[in-house]
């Protein structure tokens, strides 16, 4: 049996600047668990200064919510796999272990049912810490 993994701490970015990146490829993440509200995977292009992409919990007028699937982002971008380790998002199969994370920093594992890619408008999200550290 797989250990729980221990919460993280998370901090709060401030957006500095969204940029129109073009069309390119979205990985979304369908789990084989339901995600609760406020919980997702942490997703970014970096290994560190990732940003919390919740799944599709929270109802909107035009679909119905998704509670097991995370719009990730572009292919190229990084998940967590485990605390120490990060995988691709094109990487990702069917199987696979991925980190959920709740917006509290409690974590837990996620098995991955697919990874659904579809080429969509992509957008560049900058952001900053309180304590200067930048995440894009």
């Amino acid at each position: 049996m797989t250990k729980k993994p221990e919460a993280l701490k998370l901090v709060t970015l401030t957006v500095t600047g969204t940029t129109h990146a073009g069309m390119g490829e979205r990985a979304c993440v369908d789990t084989c668990t339901y995600l609760e509200k406020d919980e997702g995977i942490l997703v970014g292009s970096r290994a560190k200064g990732m940003v919390l992409c919740v799944s599709e919990t929270h109802p909107l007028p035009y679909m119905p919510t998704r509670p097991f699937r995370v719009n990730a982002g572009a292919i190229m971008s990084y998940t967590l796999a485990d605390p120490t380790h990060t995988r691709y998002l094109s990487e990702l199969s069917a199987g696979d272990s991925v980190l959920a994370v709740g917006a509290d920093g409690r974590t837990r594992h996620a098995i991955v049912g697919r990874v659904k890619i579809e080429t969509r408008p992509l957008l560049s999200i900058d952001a900053v810490s309180d304590e200067g550290s930048r995440s894009t």
